[in-house]
C-alpha cells in the first residue's frame, strides 16, 4: 500500500513538472524564453528541436539562483497593457493576425518578425526587454480576428507617417506570408487612403492660418528631425532609414506645395 502511495506521488510531482516546463523553456540558438509547444522560435526563426529545448530548460534550472536573481532584478519590467496601447504593440499585435491568416507561421515569417522587433523597441525607446512583452501580444492575438476593427481604429487614428510606415511592414509580412486577406481587411476598416494635396498641411503639422515664417520655421525643424545622415550616425535599421527618407520626401513635396500655393 505505501509502495502505491509512493508511486502515486512521484507520478503527480512528475505531471506537475512537466506543466512547469511546458511553458518556460529555452530557445536552443538564442536562449530566449519560449513556449515548450511552439514549432519555430519567435525570436530567431530557429526550428524548435523539443529534445533540445527540454535539455536547455533543464540546464537552465540547474544554474546558480544567484545569477538568476540579480538577472531578474535587473530587468525592466513593462506593463503589458500600456505596451499593447503604445505604437510598436499596435504593430506587434496587426503582424500576429497577419503572419496567422494562412493558418501557419514560417520560418521565414518568424525571421521577420524578430526583426521588427529589435526595430520598434528603438523607435520607442524601449529597451529590448519588451521583446518578451511583444511576444506574449503576438500569441495573445494571432489567433484572434474579432478585434481587427479595434486595431484599424487605433490605426486610423495615427498620423500619417506613422500609419504609412506600419502598413508597409504588414504589406511586406503579406508577402513573405503569400496571404494578403488580413492586410486589405484592415486597410478596408481604416479607410485608407494616400495623402492628397489636402494633407499637405498636416504632413507639416501646421494649420491653414499659420503665417509664412511659421510654416517655414516648422519644415526646418521636420528637415533637421528626419535628416539621413543625422539617423545614420544612430545606426538605425536599414527599414527605419528608408522609413526617414520617405518620410522627408513627403515633407519637401508638402512644402513646395505649399509654398507654390502661396506664391512664395
Amino acid at each position: 500500500m505505501n509502495l502505491i502511495l509512493a508511486l502515486i506521488a512521484v507520478f503527480i510531482a512528475y505531471k506537475v513538472y512537466q506543466n512547469a516546463i511546458k511553458f518556460n523553456c529555452k530557445c536552443p540558438n538564442c536562449n530566449k524564453n519560449i513556449k515548450c509547444d511552439d514549432e519555430f522560435c519567435i525570436y530567431c526563426g530557429t526550428r524548435i528541436n523539443p529534445l533540445a529545448t527540454q535539455n536547455a530548460n533543464q540546464y537552465a534550472n540547474t544554474t546558480d539562483t544567484t545569477d538568476t536573481h540579480t538577472s531578474t532584478a535587473q530587468k525592466k519590467h513593462y506593463n503589458y497593457y500600456e505596451v499593447l496601447e503604445d505604437l510598436d504593440g499596435v504593430v506587434v499585435a496587426l503582424m500576429a493576425k497577419v503572419a496567422k491568416s494562412n493558418g501557419i507561421i514560417s520560418t521565414k515569417e518568424a525571421e521577420f518578425i524578430s526583426q521588427r522587433y529589435a526595430e520598434l523597441a528603438k523607435l520607442t525607446n524601449k529597451t529590448e526587454d519588451v521583446i518578451d512583452i511583444y511576444e506574449e501580444i503576438f500569441q495573445r492575438e494571432k489567433d484572434r480576428l474579432d478585434n481587427l476593427e479595434e486595431f484599424a481604429r487605433k490605426l486610423r487614428a495615427l498620423d500619417e507617417a506613422p500609419k504609412a510606415y506600419i502598413l508597409k511592414i504588414l504589406n511586406q509580412l503579406s508577402e513573405v506570408d503569400g496571404d494578403r486577406s488580413v492586410v486589405d481587411k484592415i486597410i478596408e476598416l481604416m479607410n485608407y487612403k494616400q495623402p492628397t494635396s489636402s494633407d499637405y498641411y498636416e504632413i507639416l503639422g501646421v494649420s491653414v492660418d499659420d503665417d509664412w515664417d511659421t510654416i517655414k520655421k516648422k519644415y526646418k525643424e521636420l528637415v533637421k528631425q528626419y535628416h539621413y545622415d543625422k539617423l545614420a550616425s544612430k545606426n538605425l535599421p536599414p527599414d527605419l532609414l528608408q522609413y526617414a527618407q520617405e518620410r522627408l520626401k513627403q515633407i519637401n513635396q508638402a512644402y513646395d506645395a505649399i509654398k507654390k500655393q502661396r506664391g512664395m
